[in-house]
């Protein structure tokens, strides 16, 4: 589907677009990332800067509310899609990392969720519902605790790590 051509269509006949008409045009959609591609599309078109900003944002926006159906409908699969479409325009996106992470846990692939949970944790490092998935997350896979210091670490960027990654480069 062409979600971009549905939506002209749909705009030049004054079609009017209700949300339940949207959703099925959206749930239609076989690719995920088909909203971000759509604003991109848009953005390349526009030159104003702000403009462009405020599509973005939209469109990260857009996909997010699409998690949250997506998880009350409990579509993991379609929740992990939209985070990774959202987290290429917005690597700082601490509900795409979490909600992509509660995507594996629901679908019983715990070790999957460590990434993204240590990512979530590391941009907001005092969110406790972060801190109790990630414990839950290593209780359920049995990592020991030094394991998952270090790789905490790795993901942190601390001097440790930062000293390992300069080796060679010099």
């Amino acid at each position: 589907m062409y979600f971009r051509g549905d939506l002209c269509i749909a705009h030049v006949e004054e079609d009017d677009i209700s949300s339940n008409k949207l959703e099925l045009l959206v749930g239609e959609l076989e690719n995920p990332s088909g909203i971000m591609d759509f604003v991109r599309g848009l953005k390349d078109e526009i030159y104003n800067d702000e403009y462009k900003s405020v599509f973005s944002s939209l469109a990260v926006s857009l996909n997010m509310n699409l998690t949250a159906c997506y998880v009350k409908e409990k579509n993991f699969d379609k929740v992990g899609q939209l985070c990774s479409a959202v987290l290429c325009y917005d690597t700082f996106n601490v509900k795409a990392y979490f909600r992509r992470a509660m995507a594996p846990l629901e679908l019983n692939k715990p070790d999957l969720a460590f990434m993204d949970l240590a990512q979530a944790i590391r941009i907001d490092p005092t969110n406790n519902e972060f801190q109790q998935k990630l414990k839950e997350m290593i209780s359920i896979v049995g990592w020991s605790s030094d394991f998952v210091n270090e790789a905490l670490a790795v993901i942190r960027e601390d001097e440790v790590f930062r000293d390992y990654t300069k080796i060679g480069k010099e």
